[in-house]
């Protein structure tokens, strides 16, 4: 699914999908996932952790009433969390941006995911 020309619950779906198998194999980002969540993507955990960030994103970018939860809060208890961890998984969640969406599209995501990134570094006062 590239060039996708806006953002879709299908299109997050595959966006969520592919950036976390990436995670998955990441040498600094691995860990924080497979600790919480497994190393199976298809399990019960990792579907809930995707369809709760699908509703997440579609609250940040299309103002839908979707997300109840407390993002900042739950990153709170991670372990071993840096700045360094951040910057790579900026990374890779650009990477698989412009795999998916147009440039157009994957710029304005990118914008605001950088955004919210720097906001959980400064929440975290790493």
């Amino acid at each position: 699914m590239k060039n996708q020309t806006t953002i879709t619950r299908e299109n997050l779906r595959v966006l969520m999908t592919s950036f976390y198998m990436k995670t998955i194999d990441d040498q600094v980002l691995s860990h924080f996932f497979t600790n919480e969540l497994g190393d199976d993507i298809n399990n019960e955990e990792w579907t809930e952790h995707i369809e709760l960030l699908i509703e997440f994103w579609l609250a940040k970018l299309l103002g839908k009433n979707t997300y109840e939860g407390n993002v900042f809060g739950m990153h709170t208890r991670v372990q071993h969390i840096s700045k360094e961890s951040f910057v790579r998984w900026m990374e890779l969640f650009t990477l698989t941006l412009d795999e998916v969406y147009v440039p157009e599209v994957a710029s304005h995501f990118r914008d605001k995911a950088e955004s919210i990134s720097k906001q959980f570094i400064d929440f975290l006062k790493i």
